[in-house]
């Protein structure tokens, strides 16, 4: 799991964003500062990393907004996901009109597409719900990669790319839009997982939006995964890259059953008319998870 160096945290901010370092090295208790809920700590080393990083306080999120301090740590939660492929061609259709953003092929013609369910339950942002759908993607590929099924992807250029991420959080999602670029927008969201799989739904103004479900073949063997990975999103025309550094515990593999449904919400419209895999690539239930998102980083235009 590894971190930017300390000294770029600030500098490296996105184009607009006012921050300030208000603390040489951070702290669980002061990232959590006001913030409800019990910690479930899955790995004490992955907050062992806060020491000798700083603390950055970025505002200007809007009235009645209090500023965001960074990085954000997550104590509490739970995720839910499915990695299906699509027709290459699609893939693209998703993404940003850029060459420094290249999908990760599982075949020559197919690309892979996550949707995934994560509530918080305890973290620097309070509790929320989040569903998404995430490209898997290559950042400035220096030759296009060869097709290769999840559990072989290694490349340290390797992120995801949000292309749907809402939440039920308005802070969340006031946040996220800022600050990096997220599509995040306020929805009624759900996340129900259990030891053998769950569920996890969306709707908006009213309508359904998205439904998935996961469920594992067998009873899983419960193991610690490292989930770490990079996310990025367009901001201003700049692509911005925020590192989450993630651990959780559960299964994530591909003996399991997967699902997405599709309301008629017209923001779902686009990806009803994607053509998923008859079966996941994988699945994964995890239901502990830490993360620490640090502050985004500006690395340069589309």
């Amino acid at each position: 799991m590894s971190s930017p160096a300390a000294s770029s945290d600030l500098a490296a901010l996105p184009l607009g964003l006012e921050g300030r370092q208000v603390r040489e090295r951070g702290t669980l208790p002061e990232l959590l500062a006001g913030q409800g809920g019990t910690d479930d700590i899955v790995d004490p080393a992955l907050f062992g990393r806060l020491e000798g990083r700083p603390v950055l306080e970025v505002g200007g999120l809007g009235d009645g907004q209090d500023p965001v301090r960074l990085p954000i740590a997550v104590t509490s939660a739970c995720t839910l996901g499915a990695t299906f492929s699509i027709p290459l061609e699609q893939a693209w259709a998703l993404l940003p009109a850029t060459e420094r953003l290249v999908p990760v092929r599982v075949t020559p013609r197919r690309a892979a597409i996550t949707f995934y369910g994560t509530s918080v339950r305890r973290g620097g942002l309070g509790p929320y719900h989040e569903l998404g759908v995430a490209l898997p993607v290559l950042l400035d590929a220096e030759r296009v990669p060869a097709p290769l099924p999840p559990a072989l992807w290694r490349d340290p250029a390797l992120g995801m790319y949000c292309a749907e991420m809402p939440v039920d959080s308005e802070r969340s999602a006031i946040v996220g839009a800022l600050l990096a670029g997220l599509p995040r927008v306020v929805g009624d969201t759900s996340v129900d997982i259990s030891a053998k799989g769950g569920t996890a739904r969306l709707s908006m103004d009213g309508r359904t939006m998205a439904t998935i479900d996961v469920e594992l073949s067998r009873w899983p063997r419960v193991r610690r995964h490292d989930l770490s990975h990079q996310i990025y999103s367009l901001l201003e025309g700049r692509i911005v890259r925020t590192r989450s550094s993630m651990v959780g515990e559960g299964y994530r593999g591909r003996r399991g059953a997967a699902t997405v449904s599709l309301g008629d919400h017209r923001r779902a419209q686009r990806l009803a008319r994607l053509e998923l895999s008859r079966r996941p690539l994988e699945v994964s239930v995890l239901r502990r998870v830490n993360r620490i998102l640090w502050a985004p980083e500006d690395i340069g235009p589309i």
